[in-house]
């Protein structure tokens, strides 16, 4: 009797350890300050890691950061006016966590599921050598879980080999912040340790990359999600959590995390869809009903979403670049922020969508619209 109990409790001790892990996410960021020996000042991407932050904890999962030295980070790029940033500007546990970072030395890489490296120009330097930060990815990795990296995040990922000494992902597209939008003239530049194009493609991976630039290009390539730039961070931090939810099939706890996904999904449909000239994903978003509401010439004008779709050609690509700003929901009612960015017109547009989920789906019944002008055009 006594065997058995300890056997069980043996048993109990495992599954409680497998969902924790099934739940973590680590972040992977670098305490360079500067760029090489220069006195060119260097950061963490600050909204690279708050975005993908804020939609895995939303999505259920807790998140734990390291980097090679531990302790405090350096962090940049920080837009004080987008409401994301500030939120997380002034979340006192928040930045606790990016000022005490763990030690690679202090993780146990069975407690993740997935190791996410963010960007900015810190990421180049420390990250990719450091040996035990290649061991924890490459463990989390073996163990069916997810890498992915972000811009100059991809640089960490550089050297990653097998157990056998050969590329961790041979022959997979990857994705980061490509030499061609490098400005190559600059000290900064010169000061890298690597290029991140060769580096991929010398460790035999497939580097991939989109030349229009900031409009959310990501990669899913089996168990690497890597991400172009920034404009990429909720695009491809939502892969990831497909691909995670996908593992763990589907316990009823992430229901919540379920109906994100789907959010999203549809959102994506609306954005993609239009971009990319493909009028079935919208049909596939809208409710039948759907209509669109703005304000011309101080009257309240309303466009059939019928009309809307009609105008999408099938096939034909434009210049439109979306991207997701938030996303609230309760119960089944959601509402969202998107931010279209359309340079031919010189315009930027603010969309407030409606979503309600009925029939198992979610669907945006409703969009209002604005916008404003390029600044000087």
């Amino acid at each position: 009797m006594n065997t058995l109990k300890v056997v069980c409790v043996l048993i109990l001790n495992l599954l409680v350890k497998n969902l924790a892990a099934q739940h973590k996410i680590l972040f992977v960021t670098s305490n360079q300050e500067f760029y090489g020996n220069t006195k060119i000042t260097a950061s963490n991407h600050f909204a690279e890691i708050v975005v993908p932050y804020e939609i895995f904890t939303k999505s259920g999962f807790s998140v734990d950061f390291i980097s090679p030295k531990g302790g405090s980070i350096p962090i940049g790029y920080i837009n004080s006016s987008d409401s994301l940033q500030k939120k997380y500007l002034y979340d006192g546990r928040f930045m606790d966590k990016l000022e005490l970072t763990m030690k690679p030395r202090d993780i146990n890489p069975d407690n993740y599921a997935a190791i996410f490296y963010s960007g900015g120009g810190s990421a180049m330097y420390g990250v990719a050598e450091d040996t035990t930060i290649q061991n924890i990815a490459r463990s989390i990795y073996d163990k069916n879980g997810v890498v992915s990296t972000i811009c100059h995040g991809t640089a960490g990922i550089a050297f990653l080999k097998d157990k056998n000494g050969k590329s961790l992902y041979a022959g997979r597209k990857i994705t980061g912040f490509p030499d061609k939008f490098e400005n190559r003239k600059k000290a900064y530049y010169k000061a890298f340790p690597f290029s991140i194009d060769k580096a991929i493609r010398s460790n035999d991976g497939n580097f991939v990359f989109s030349e229009r630039e900031k409009d959310g290009f990501y990669v899913v390539d089996g168990r690497f999600v890597t991400g172009q730039d920034p404009s990429s961070a909720t695009y491809l931090a939502n892969a990831v959590v497909k691909l995670l939810i996908k593992d763990l099939n589907g316990p009823k706890k992430l229901h919540s995390t379920s109906d994100l996904q789907q959010i999203t999904d549809a959102l994506l449909d609306y954005i993609e869809g239009t971009a990319n000239g493909e009028p079935e994903r919208l049909r596939r978003s809208f409710h039948p009903d759907f209509n669109l509401y703005f304000v011309g010439q101080d009257s309240l004008r309303i466009w059939s979403g019928r009309e809307y779709i009609n105008n999408i050609k099938e096939g034909e690509k434009n210049d439109r670049k979306g991207k997701i700003i938030s996303i609230d929901f309760v119960n089944n009612a959601a509402s969202a922020t998107i931010e279209i960015d359309i340079p031919s017109r010189k315009r930027i547009y603010t969309d407030y969508l409606l979503l309600l989920k009925f029939q198992g789906s979610w669907k945006i019944i409703h969009k209002s619209f604005t916008f404003k002008e390029y600044p000087n055009s």
